[in-house]
């Protein structure tokens, strides 16, 4: 099963080390560097699951997550915060954060037992009664 999935990452070279990594698992990766750049990606890629750096230049990923979520399209995506923050950090976050705008938080660096992890979230959430895998829609050419 291919899964498309949108990384949001402003340091350039973590996010080509991440998208390599990421395809070698066999995950097809579209990379954005700004939150402006991630919501047209979005559109245009289709994603099945977003990973999200929380602190981008322009907006944090939780604005990145309030803007996609507001779509329609986007609303059956897994949407995955992953931050430098601490676990105890993170633990304190996803106490905050409604789960219905952020499904799972992956602390950096990204591994392959995280990507398994948020690879399980997504298959579940793929599976729940009412769920349809979406097809991405491509422009004719």
């Amino acid at each position: 099963m291919l899964v498309r999935l949108l990384l949001v990452e402003d340091h350039a070279a973590l996010a080509e080390a991440t998208a390599e990594f990421l395809r070698r698992m066999g995950i097809e990766v579209r990379i954005a560097t700004s939150a402006a750049e991630a919501l047209r990606a979005a559109m245009a890629f289709n994603p099945e699951i977003v990973l999200c750096d929380l602190g981008l230049p322009d907006h944090s990923g939780l604005d990145v997550a309030r803007a996609l979520r507001g779509t329609v399209d986007m609303r059956k995506v897994l949407f995955v915060l992953h931050t430098a923050l601490s676990d105890t950090e993170i633990r304190i976050l996803e106490r905050q954060i409604d789960r219905g705008l952020v499904q799972l938080f992956v602390s950096k660096p990204i591994t392959e037992e995280k990507i398994a992890t948020l690879l399980r979230e997504f298959r579940t959430l793929r599976d729940k009664p009412g769920m349809q895998t979406r097809t991405p829609q491509r422009s004719a050419a």
